[in-house]
């Protein structure tokens, strides 16, 4: 239930955009906005097409239908802008994965039109977006983070440049390692390299993609996902995942959205030390990039029991297969409870129930 306003308070939901999981992004729309439309919200669908290209529906419409309208009914993002700031909803409820809409450029543009939205502010949004970026600030804070090299793209790119790297990597991290670009979601361009006669070749793809390619030791291990919730003014770490890949994958684009390739378990099947400790460290990760309301942080934990943080995300998946419901699951919340939770994390009244 909403607040307890007369009227149906509005929401405005962003979703799609011109980036690599703009599926992903209809999906969580989709899933969201029937749950808030069902917990009494005036749902406004404002969906982004592949093109970049805004179309702001009526309420009453279908949000599933993310096929792009007559170029005579698009808006830019100047005239969406303004139209969301005459709509005037109690809050922009931000559906967007990857690189549109979760690196912060949105956040910033919402900000300064003085629009209130779920998730993370501009600042904190771009550093988790940045894996190299987040890094840095994870390790500046005494973080666990696996030992890695940053190489410029421009650089690989050039001639003897991947051999030259590739050298280092053997030298500085060891093979198996795993390469990533420094921005992406959803496992995409993230590459694990198990042989070095792979690993120019790794490189050299990897660096068309972004102008910064990170290169980590490959530590194996359980792998495991924690969200953090802001509940009743602090920040609470959820019943951590555990992602366990059927053998010979790994948790790449494709196995995230195919139940069939991989199994996730909540509570994980880890020890109680083990779980409180990723907790503690997702909570401190959440805090130590500036992130707001919604998080989740992705780990490894090794045979040894050492766990090393990989990545923060702070606009988590929210279609049925995604991690973060099936954490809240986990802690007793149903799905619409925790999409008035992440509604009540950007400031919006509503009468969310305790988890």
């Amino acid at each position: 239930m909403t607040s307890g306003s007369a009227a149906p308070q509005r929401i405005a939901l962003l979703y799609g955009g011109p980036s690599s999981e703009h599926d992903v992004s209809v999906k969580s729309a989709v899933s969201a906005g029937k749950a808030l439309r069902a917990a009494g919200f005036d749902v406004h669908p404002v969906y982004v097409d592949r093109e970049g290209r805004w179309h702001l529906r009526p309420p009453t419409a279908d949000i599933n239908l993310s096929a792009p309208a007559p170029a005579s009914e698009c808006v830019s993002f100047d005239q969406a802008l303004g139209i969301l700031k005459a709509l005037d909803p109690v809050c922009c409820f931000l559906g967007f994965h990857g690189t549109f809409g979760e690196d912060g450029r949105v956040q910033a543009a919402l900000e300064l039109s003085g629009l209130r939205y779920t998730g993370s502010g501009p600042l904190a949004s771009g550093l988790a977006m940045d894996k190299v970026m987040a890094r840095r600030i994870y390790r500046s804070v005494g973080l666990p983070v696996a030992p890695a090299i940053e190489l410029d793209s421009a650089a690989l790119q050039a001639a003897g440049g991947a051999a030259s790297a590739a050298e280092r990597i053997v030298a500085s991290v060891g093979v198996p390692c795993v390469g990533k670009v420094a921005a992406g979601g959803s496992s995409v361009g993230v590459e694990i390299v198990r042989q070095r006669e792979d690993l120019e070749a790794t490189l050299l793809r990897l660096s068309a993609m972004w102008p910064t390619v990170l290169v980590e030791r490959f530590i194996a291990g359980t792998e495991l996902t924690c969200g953090v919730l802001r509940l009743n003014g602090e920040e609470v770490a959820l019943p951590p995942v555990e992602i366990a890949p059927k053998p010979g994958r790994f948790f790449d684009y494709e196995v995230k959205y195919d139940p069939s390739l991989v199994e996730e378990i909540c509570p994980a099947r880890i020890s109680p030390e083990a779980t409180t400790e990723l907790q503690r460290l997702a909570v401190a990760a959440h805090h130590a990039l500036g992130c707001r309301g919604v998080s989740r942080t992705d780990a490894i934990l090794d045979a040894d029991g050492a766990i090393w943080l990989l990545e923060t995300n702070t606009l988590p998946g929210l279609t049925p297969a995604s991690l973060l419901p099936k954490a809240a699951a986990g802690a007793g919340m149903a799905y619409s409870d925790l999409m008035l939770h992440i509604l009540a994390g950007s400031g919006v009244e509503v009468h969310a129930p305790s988890p």
